[in-house]
């Protein structure tokens, strides 16, 4: 990895369900040493890959060794996620990143769980405690899942504790809000002076909504393809956020700069008082 940049890979893979789920974990080993040999220096996969996630999370199979050493084998950085029996008897949603050498640097426990019924999600998601940020190869990431990215705050936050990209791993069944999906990675990666990359499942005949954004333009997205890659100019993220905004014509940027340092902390309180109608992360809803 060349100083100031990174080479950051996403798979957006066909993503397999019951009777043999386990096979995800194999496709993952290939697409990380595939993402190596283009010479990527991190790989990310999307929400629950390669897993166990099901409608009905079960215990099925083990893949952190292979993840582990697929990192080790091929010399990459990888991010990948799971849902997780914890200790307590709750179901998360947990994300981890690993470095080059297969040793892990982060476990995420997804702090804003989907706002679905349980009716369709089978069984109920429990929120985590914190938000995630970590440093690979010098680069500080924060991970922000799937409909988290929805919600300003989380990804405001990390990037004002440093995060230059932000990881977003998403579950997918979401076609029809694509190009809203895809404007909101946009609008993250423009208000945060930082790059956004998200990537999801491919559940049967969907059509995947992967996109790499900086904060000045979209560096590859992909409804289809099963691995995209892009160079993320670290140095060009540290610029903008050192700079502020200027008149003068032609500009030398096309997002405005300084953002992060225009801000009042003292008018936002309301950000972080609590309201009415707020949504309950931590109480299991009642049987029907």
């Amino acid at each position: 990895m060349a100083a100031g940049s990174l080479r950051l890979a996403v798979a957006q893979p066909r993503t397999v369900v019951d009777p043999d789920a386990e096979v995800n974990v194999a496709r993952a080993v290939e697409l990380t040493a595939r993402a190596a040999d283009l010479g990527a220096d991190l790989i990310l996969f999307p929400e629950g890959y390669p897993g166990p996630v099901l409608g009905k999370p079960r215990d099925t199979y083990e893949a952190t060794d292979a993840m582990q050493a697929a990192a080790a084998d091929s010399h990459i950085s990888v991010c990948w996620s799971r849902m997780e029996l914890c200790p307590d008897g709750k179901y998360r949603l947990v994300v981890y990143a690993v470095d080059r050498g297969g040793r892990q640097l982060l476990r995420y426990e997804r702090a804003h769980p989907a706002t679905l019924p349980p009716d369709e999600t089978r069984v109920w998601v429990a929120p985590g405690p914190d938000l995630a940020l970590f440093e690979t190869d010098g680069v500080r990431m924060g991970i922000v899942v799937c409909s988290e990215l929805w919600i300003p705050e989380p990804a405001r936050v990390l990037a004002l504790r440093g995060a230059q990209v932000i990881l977003s791993p998403a579950g997918g069944g979401f076609t029809s809000l694509t190009d809203n999906w895809q404007t909101i990675v946009r609008a993250r990666a423009m208000e945060n002076l930082c790059y956004v990359a998200m990537t999801n499942n491919i559940w049967r005949d969907e059509v995947g909504a992967a996109m790499i954004a900086g904060p000045e333009y979209v560096a590859v997205s992909s409804g289809t393809e099963e691995l995209l890659l892009a160079n993320i100019d670290l140095a060009r993220v540290e610029w903008l956020r050192s700079n502020d905004d200027s008149m003068v014509e032609p500009k030398g940027f096309s997002s405005i700069p300084g953002l992060l340092r225009a801000r009042r902390p003292e008018l936002y309180e309301d950000l972080v008082k609590p309201g009415p109608d707020l949504y309950d992360f931590h109480t299991p809803p009642r049987p029907q």
